[in-house]
């Protein structure tokens, strides 16, 4: 008996020791894991993790350096003001740094300038100069160079080699320094925009390759190289997309916000969430390098009271009054600042005319705002960021509110619309925040319960970005804000969701040119045309437009015949595709109007 108990307890001591030693094994089990990790990822999806560090590292050390030094150059500006003699005092001076940064930006857009091209609302393409505007439309339109397309077939570039022709690193230098000037001596704008566009710049110019590498070369730099390079243009998106995440994690210090907002505004409505990851790995590098530097300044929005929202049937009310607010403004934003580009353009076509005129017109929204309100002078000029962190903790009357809403949405509309180099992303937070406050006001709440909710609204009502609105807010305030700004984002995109500031995000598919002055069109049959053929209607000798296909109407749909037969009978609900001059395609429309009228006579 005994010597059976004594079996069964060595059996016991063995068993536990074993099961000692396996816990004391299970690190390194783990670490041999991690040797083989390599082995869970292919050579390829080995490539885009590296670029997306890379990328994300490059983005920031150009990010932080702008991030530091516009507001450094800002606040410089206003001491300057501050400090200024009694006898002149700000009403002259003002203009004396806004009027050279205005300079400074015209001689950066006339000397070696870069322009790039964009779709407008009606799908003609227009040209934009590098460092004018807020950076973000540039950057899309930069996005989908490497895309097919005709032009670039009838020019000779194919795939990444039209991104590579322009230029990528010298155009984010430029851009970093167009910034500084105009929001550095007091332009109104952000540096978000700014920041997709160095970051898509960098992406380009990492991925660029230098120099053909000769197929002989065996040693380790070009063996790195070849592995390196790729000429898939879907590569080259990622790593665009990349820099754009980098660029607004530097500023937000939001990184998972930050890569939503650029696979967002880069797909609009189609979120890849293959390359969604890449974006989120490059965003991460940039947050954490901001930690490691400075860890005081990762987030730009703070609060200094955490104030929790009521949840009462009134408080919601009060969210969905103050998203209401903010899409009304916003449509009214998207329509100012598209006439006011429009008016600066055909009233002042001289582009230094143009640049100080904006200047000027800024400094005066700012100094009659400032004798008004008694506030300072950064309540109009620059960013805003110093005045949205006041009205989250409360610090900002609603009557100066008021009197900044429409100040700001004054200042930001002629800095970029002048053609100054400032960004949309914290001017759209600041016009919500500042209808935060008047409803807050009018509901009896503290301002910081609705000024939270509201940069969801203002993000979805003016930027289109509804995930990363959502995230930025959770990721900066807690996720106790999460349920109100997920009511706002419902009002403001159910009243805004085909409302967008970016010309490069409007999809318009009835007109597309091809190139300058030329399109593809799509024009329905006529009652009048039907039973007749192609050839029988003599298009091209009449209208000089050729019929390159046909949209053909059967019992299972419409499908398109390329090769349309000249000698083809056409029949009810066919859609001819025509490319022409523009002029010409619309003689041909006009002239279908005018037959269908006398049919109809």
């Amino acid at each position: 008996m005994q010597r059976q108990d004594f079996t069964t307890g060595s059996a016991i001591v063995i068993h536990s020791s074993l099961k000692a030693f396996s816990i004391l094994l299970a690190p390194l089990r783990d670490l041999a894991v991690l040797r083989q990790f390599h082995t869970y990822l292919n050579a390829e999806e080995r490539r885009l993790l590296l670029r997306a560090v890379t990328v994300g590292a490059a983005t920031w050390c150009l990010g932080y350096g702008l991030t530091t030094l516009a507001p450094f150059v800002f606040h410089q500006t206003l001491n300057w003001l501050a400090s200024s003699p009694k006898l002149w005092g700000q009403p002259v001076l003002v203009f004396v740094p806004l009027l050279l940064g205005a300079l400074g930006v015209a001689t950066l857009a006339s000397v070696r300038a870069s322009t790039v091209r964009y779709r407008d609302q009606a799908g003609r393409i227009r040209q934009i100069i590098d460092v004018e505007g807020d950076g973000l439309e540039q950057a899309m339109a930069l996005f989908y160079t490497a895309e097919p397309g005709l032009e670039q077939a009838l020019l000779g570039r194919q795939g990444v080699e039209a991104r590579w022709q322009l230029p990528t690193f010298t155009m984010a230098m430029r851009k970093i320094l167009a910034v500084t000037l105009t929001l550095g001596t007091g332009g109104s704008g952000g540096m978000a925009a700014g920041l997709t566009l160095i970051g898509e710049n960098m992406a380009a110019a990492l991925f660029k390759p230098r120099r053909p590498i000769p197929e002989s070369a065996t040693d380790w730099r070009a063996r790195l190289r070849r592995w390196w390079r790729s000429t898939d243009p879907d590569d080259l998106q990622t790593v665009q997309l990349c820099g754009v995440a980098a660029g607004i994690s530097t500023l937000l210090g939001a990184p998972l916000a930050a890569a939503f907002f650029a696979t967002e505004v880069m797909y609009r409505r189609r979120p890849i969430i293959e390359k969604l990851v890449y974006a989120l790995i490059a965003s991460l590098t940039a947050y954490f390098l901001t930690i490691l530097v400075a860890h005081d300044r990762t987030r730009i929005f703070h609060l200094d009271i955490f104030h929790v929202p009521s949840f009462t049937p009134a408080y919601y009310i009060s969210v969905i009054v103050m998203a209401i607010g903010v899409a009304s403004v916003a449509r009214y934003f998207g329509q100012l600042r598209e006439h006011a580009e429009q008016a600066f353009r055909y009233y002042t076509p001289n582009l230094w005319q143009r640049h100080l005129l904006g200047a000027a017109i800024t400094g005066s929204i700012a100094l009659i705002t400032a004798a008004f309100t008694g506030y300072g002078l950064e309540l109009v000029l620059g960013p805003g960021d110093s005045v949205i962190n006041a009205a989250l903790n409360d610090a900002l009357p609603v009557q100066i509110a008021l009197a900044a809403l429409i100040a700001k949405l004054l200042a930001t509309t002629s800095t970029i619309g002048s053609g100054g180099s400032a960004g949309l992303l914290v001017p759209a937070i600041f016009f919500g925040m500042t209808v935060a406050i008047a409803v807050a006001w009018l509901f009896g709440f503290t301002a910081a319960t609705l000024v939270v909710p509201s940069i969801t609204a203002s993000l979805v009502a003016v930027v289109n970005v509804p995930l990363a609105a959502t995230l930025l807010t959770v990721e900066l305030f807690g996720s106790l804000y999460l349920l109100p700004s997920l009511l706002a984002l419902v009002v403001s995109l159910l009243l805004s969701h085909d409302n967008t500031i970016y010309r490069t995000q409007r999809e318009v598919d009835e007109s597309r040119e091809i190139m300058p002055g030329y399109s593809v069109r799509r024009i329905a049959v006529p009652d009048f045309w039907i039973g007749r053929t192609i050839s029988q209607l003599n298009v091209r000798v009449r209208y000089d437009v050729n019929i390159i296909g046909l949209a053909k109407s059967t019992n299972y749909g419409s499908h398109i015949v390329p090769s349309t037969p000249v000698n083809h009978p056409l029949r009810q609900g066919d859609i001819l595709i025509v490319m022409g001059a523009d002029e010409k395609i619309e003689a041909l429309r006009t002239r279908i109007q005018e037959e269908q009228i006398k049919e109809e006579l």
